[in-house]
This record gives structure tokens, C-alpha cells and sequence, in this order.
């Protein structure tokens, strides 16, 4: 997996935000009984832990677009792109991209910290 260069504060402080309700990403929440849960998330941070889930789903397309414009995180979102081109089926995608997003959420958090 490719290690992520470090965000600026003015990155951090975008990924870390909420959006408001028209730039939110909905994911699902995929179960057994009650099929496809939807869920709107309002922040990188919910993302992450919904691609932490035991069976998430989320648009891979969408899920780029939403990195691109609205976190303005092109690196992030090439690097989704690349997965996405990589790997034969969205259950891999998904098990790549979380925790690549994760680090992202992991650098973002110290860069404010400091």
C-alpha cells in the first residue's frame, strides 16, 4: 500500500470538518435480514468507520468524487482511483481503500495536533 505524503492544515482542517447536508456521501450498512441499510455521512471520519464495518458499501465512483471536491484531497482521491482499477470486486476495493483512508484520518489528526 502506498504511504500517503503529510497534509498541510489547511487539508487537515477540510478532511476533519462536517459537511452540511447537500455534500453528504450515503453508504450502506449491508445485512443478512434487512438487505441494504443506508447511512449519510456527514464527515471523512464517519466514512472511515463505515468502511470499518463487518459489510459496507459505498458507491467507489461517488466515494472519489466526494474526496476530490469536497476534502479537495486529490492524492487521496487518485489513490482510491488506483484501487479501484486494481482490484476485480468492491468487497477488495473496500478492504483496500478504508484503511488507506484511515491513515489519512491518522495524519490529519496529528497535523492539528501539533
Amino acid at each position: 500500500m502506498a504511504t500517503l505524503s503529510t497534509p498541510n492544515e489547511d487539508l487537515a482542517a477540510r478532511v476533519l470538518r462536517e459537511v452540511d447536508y447537500p455534500q453528504r456521501l450515503v453508504g450502506y450498512r449491508m445485512r443478512e435480514r434487512l438487505g441494504a441499510i443506508p447511512v449519510s455521512l456527514y464527515s471523512f471520519e464517519e466514512v472511515v468507520h463505515l468502511l470499518g464495518d463487518k459489510c459496507p458499501y459505498v458507491n467507489l465512483q461517488r466515494l472519489e468524487e466526494w474526496i476530490a471536491t469536497v476534502t479537495q484531497d486529490s492524492e487521496l482521491a487518485v489513490a482510491i482511483a488506483r484501487v479501484t482499477q486494481e482490484e476485480t470486486n468492491d468487497r477488495d476495493r473496500l478492504s483496500r481503500i478504508g484503511p488507506l483512508m484511515g491513515e489519512r484520518l491518522c495524519q490529519c489528526k496529528k497535523a492539528v495536533q501539533s
